[in-house]
């Protein structure tokens, strides 16, 4: 998996909630589970360019929700922070953020 596309994974996991089912879902096919457009396609009984075109979609809503609420960029910076904390600091500070 590129690093672009884990990137991609992360957004949609900050910002499943945001975007259609129906997106979501194939960007979780292309993103966490490496399906290619055409297998993607085969199993949502769609063509491969309808499958691109919600890839390209998913990509350019995750962006944008990303640039105005940066809340994945934040999460990761606390993340980093808790690095700092001591064990159960840390803990107490990682469940809350996975909430």
């Amino acid at each position: 998996m590129k690093i672009e596309e884990m990137n991609y994974l992360q957004l949609l996991d900050t910002y499943k909630g945001l975007i259609t089912a129906s997106r979501a879902e194939i960007a979780e096919m292309y993103f966490g589970l490496d399906l290619s457009l055409t297998e993607i396609a085969e199993l949502k009984g769609v063509t491969r360019q309808s499958v691109l075109d919600a890839i390209k979609t998913v990509k350019s809503e995750l962006d944008n929700f990303e640039q105005k609420l940066g809340l994945s960029g934040l999460k990761g910076e606390i993340k980093e922070f808790a690095l700092t904390l001591e064990p159960d600091q840390r803990q107490k500070l990682i469940d809350i953020l996975e909430k």
